[in-house]
């Protein structure tokens, strides 16, 4: 499966998952590492918009394409199983648990969510501390190149 991040330029290399880990996210706790990717690029930038600041929005955001090995996924098709209030924002502590139980138990090597911003599309959670994180091939790195009329 083809997946991307977006993120600072001077941040494109690092794949430790280190800025969830220091700040948590909708589906881990801070203390767990989690490499946030989407299925598509440009639910990355609508994920990116919802919690930025326009004027902060500069050309400094490159974004990456990776392989993941389909069968290294396990999908969370109805996060509304797990509770009905997983998109509020900020995230709540139950979606946070779902995810670092699932980052501590290491089944799967990738975790296919709905976006809380777009739930008919994916984002995809990637743990970089599993043992097949090997298997995650980086197709290219660019800059991102958005219209100057997002701004």
């Amino acid at each position: 499966m083809r997946v991307f991040r977006l993120t600072k330029t001077n941040y494109i290399n690092d794949l430790s998952g280190e800025g969830a880990r220091l700040y948590s996210g909708r589906w881990n706790r801070r203390g767990d590492a989690l490499l946030y990717f989407s299925e598509h690029l440009s639910l990355c930038v609508l994920e990116l918009l919802t919690r930025m600041d326009y004027e902060f929005l500069a050309a400094d955001y490159s974004f990456l394409e990776a392989e993941v090995p389909s069968s290294l996924i396990s999908t969370l098709r109805k996060p509304e199983i797990i509770t009905e209030k997983w998109r509020n924002n900020p995230p709540i502590s139950f979606t946070q648990d779902y995810g670092s139980i699932w980052i501590q138990k290491a089944k799967t090597l990738a975790l296919k969510v709905p976006s809380a911003v777009l739930p008919n599309e994916s984002n995809i959670l990637i743990n970089p501390d599993h043992k097949h994180f090997s298997k995650v091939k980086i197709i290219h790195k660019r800059m991102l190149d958005l219209d100057y009329r997002v701004f």
